[in-house]
């Protein structure tokens, strides 16, 4: 093989997995497919769309809101939020600021009218105002959407991945 190719900027030669660390790797994947299975065998019982996607309605703020900063968060945001605010110094705080608003905004416009309504997403929000074709239409779009995104997420950390491996 290429010496190049074998070069790791802390250690001077290229680091590969060892039997631990393939041990290790595979008793996470263990576990995380083990809770898993264990919640799935346990709410099995649990049938109508409330328990499903609500959780039965009774979790409290702080599982909710880790959960929504978990799924917002991204390879890209990881990468390109340092690169921003070098860039662009304190003009990126603009941005959270803005989410603030946002945040603000749609708890008192949109949620009250959901929560009214007892609709679980916006989605079944569209059928009832609208008709099925346009949460159809919608839901395409949002999927198009959704596989567009994902690529660049995905692409982009690979690119820096990559681009670490010349050195």
């Amino acid at each position: 093989m290429d010496e190049e190719k074998k070069y790791s900027f802390q250690t001077g030669e290229r680091n590969t997995f060892g039997v631990v660390d393939y041990v290790l790797f595979g008793l996470l994947l263990c576990v995380s497919a083990g809770i898993g299975m264990f919640y799935a065998i346990k709410d099995r019982r649990r049938q109508n769309i409330k328990d499903f996607l609500l959780a039965g309605g009774n979790m409290s703020a702080i599982p909710v809101a880790l959960s929504l900063l978990a799924s917002f968060m991204s390879a890209i945001t990881l990468l390109g939020t340092p690169s921003e605010m070098y860039t662009y110094t304190t003009m990126y705080w603009w941005i959270g600021l803005g989410y603030f608003f946002t945040i603000g905004a749609a708890a008192h416009i949109y949620m009250p009218v959901f929560y009214r309504l007892r609709v679980t997403s916006a989605y079944q929000y569209l059928e009832m105002r609208f008709g099925s074709p346009t949460r159809s239409l919608v839901s395409i779009i949002y999927v198009v959407q959704m596989v567009l995104y994902m690529s660049i997420v995905l692409y982009a950390p690979s690119l820096a991945m990559n681009a670490g491996k010349a050195y």
